[in-house]
């Protein structure tokens, strides 16, 4: 019985591409591909499904991508390349015959054109290796159909953007349990992406606690060497003093509404920090507000006027 690396996103397009398989009566071994860059969503109940974190690699990747970005600063192409050298590396380790995807023809501008499906598959050392079921029939053929590992006439001719036969067909099928099309990569955010772009620009380097950081708060760049993040509600509150370490400075208002705050850079900033956090505390109409900061262990406190709008709009990523 031949057997296959499927990868699953979760959606519906690799939710149908994985039961289609199954109903060529091949062994269908689930692989999803996991990084920090991706909106929170449960994924649905699988069995035996393999999860690969690529958070560090794909961090990498986005700084400085071979195919360039998208619309925002999601490098679509260079995505999909890691994404099957990984389900190659899974193939070869289960011994598998060939990897499917729930790809269609032309649905995304970026990445599922004919020529750049060809390209994404060879530049992972996969050419000929991938089988699309649900586009399949309108592609070149594949080493599994020329093995007679598969039927080319059970493959689909779905194209396009409409999800309308994709939508159809699960219904014939009962599948009702995948991902909403809403959630996705945060690299298709203009927000997010505007905090990401300001990291690229002041650091060599970016991690899976960049990434962290960057999904909560509101990001003000104070100068090259510093940046400040302010919390929004009691969730971030939380998770901003959950993601202060050491080298970091704390800062709150007592007593009060009050956001929690980090700053990222020299204590020389201070100043600019505490009058940033004051503004966003329920004391911002006052003249004066004193800001208690925490730095390397030790507990101090700076009497700040709040910033004023003009000023802090200067300063927001």
């Amino acid at each position: 019985m031949a057997k296959a690396v499927v990868l699953y996103s979760g959606g519906l397009d690799s939710t149908l591409a994985l039961e289609i398989v199954k109903d060529w009566g091949v062994t269908a071994l689930p692989l999803h591909i996991s990084h920090k860059l991706l909106s929170s969503q449960q994924l649905p109940m699988v069995p035996d499904l393999k999860i690969v974190d690529v958070t560090e690699e794909f961090a990498q990747i986005v700084q400085k991508p071979e195919y360039g970005y998208g619309k925002n600063l999601n490098p679509c192409i260079d995505c999909r390349i890691l994404m099957l050298k990984k389900a190659k590396e899974y193939m070869e380790e289960m011994k598998a015959d060939f990897v499917v995807t729930g790809e269609v023809l032309d649905q995304r501008q970026m990445s599922q054109r004919l020529d750049t499906l060809i390209l994404i598959e060879t530049k992972a050392g996969l050419e000929g290796m991938v089988v699309r079921p649900l586009s399949g029939a309108l592609l070149p053929p594949t080493v599994a159909e020329q093995k007679g590992l598969i039927d080319r006439k059970r493959l689909l001719k779905i194209r396009g953007r409409s999800r309308r036969l994709s939508l159809e067909i699960a219904s014939k099928r009962n599948i009702t349990d995948f991902l909403s099309p809403s959630g996705g990569c945060l690299l298709t955010d203009p927000g997010f992406c505007r905090r990401l772009a300001d990291v690229i620009r002041f650091q060599e380097k970016i991690g899976t606690f960049d990434i962290e950081l960057l999904k909560i708060g509101r990001h003000f760049r104070i100068a090259p060497d510093a940046k400040l993040i302010v919390g929004r509600n009691e969730d971030e509150n939380k998770r901003i003093e959950e993601l202060a370490q050491d080298s970091f400075i704390f800062f709150y208002v007592p007593d009060t509404g009050s956001p929690n705050a980090i700053l990222l850079g020299d204590a020389k900033h201070v100043k600019s920090a505490a009058a940033i956090t004051a503004r966003y505390s329920d004391k911002k109409k006052e003249p004066k507000v004193e800001v208690y900061y925490r730095y390397k262990g030790a507990e101090k406190k700076v009497t700040v006027k709040p910033i004023n709008d003009e000023e802090l709009i200067k300063w927001r990523i």
